[in-house]
Parts: structure tokens; sequence; C-alpha cells
């Protein structure tokens, strides 16, 4: 029998932490692996709020940075990269290469996944759904 692998990202949000701390308390007994994508220029309460869920869930979260291999953070990579070029709303490439890259590599593989994304019922904006075909998200406080 396939083992389920049970994902949820931080972000540094309330909604995301939020939702670990009630699965946790919920669903003691789900085995979720947290994780959390670091741009490299990350406010210093955004660590602090990983470093205290790790404290309460008892768990570490593992955290994600793309461009492993350059000198730079990963944002300063990437501003490299598309030329000093910002991210905006019209152009996501701090989103696309700072977290969704990073989520799907540590994703890797055809085992079966479930992501919970914190995104509550009264936001109006759709959460990543991996193309994947193995990766189901589920949105718990959409409901």
């Amino acid at each position: 029998m396939t083992k389920i692998k049970h994902v949820l990202g931080i972000s540094g949000g309330k909604d995301s932490a939020a939702l670990a701390i009630y699965l946790s308390d919920t669903y003691p007994d789900l085995e979720v692996e947290y994780y959390s994508c670091d741009t490299g220029k990350e406010l210093d309460e955004t660590y602090q709020l990983v470093r205290n869920l790790e404290v309460y869930l008892g768990k570490s979260i593992k955290v994600l940075k793309a461009a492993e291999n350059s000198m730079e953070d990963p944002f300063d990579h990437f501003l490299s990269v598309y030329g000093g070029y910002l991210p905006s709303s019209m152009a996501r490439w701090c989103t696309k290469k700072l977290k969704l890259d990073p989520f799907e590599k540590y994703i890797a593989g055809d085992e079966p996944v479930v992501s919970y994304v914190g995104i509550r019922g009264d936001e109006d904006r759709e959460g990543y759904i991996s193309k994947k075909s193995n990766i189901q998200s589920i949105f718990p406080f959409r409901k």
C-alpha cells in the first residue's frame, strides 16, 4: 500500500500558522511535513514565527531555498537573473521561482501527496494547484 505524504507550507502569515495549529490539534495522528520557503528577504518576525511553530508542533519545519548553488540569497539571485526587474502581480517570478519551484522540487516523485493550504473562505484568490496528478491541494479553511 502506497503511503500518502501530507505537507503544509508555512508562509509566515497567520493563516498558514493557524492551519498548522488546527491540523496538529485536531488530527494529532496525522503525519504532516511542514516546510517554509525562504526567499532570503523574510522579516525577522517570519523566522521567529517558524521557530515558535516548531516548538508548538514539536517538529522541525523544513526550510526550502531556491538557487541553492548561488552565492547570493535567493531573491537577489533571481533579481539579477531577471535584469533587476522587480516582481509584480503581472510578472510573478518571485512566487514561481522562490516558492512554487522549490515546493515542486521538494515533493518530487510519484508518491501521492496531499498539500494543505491556508486560504480562508473569504479570500478572493486561488491557491496554487500543481499540475502533477499525484498532488491534491486541500483548502480546509474555505469550508
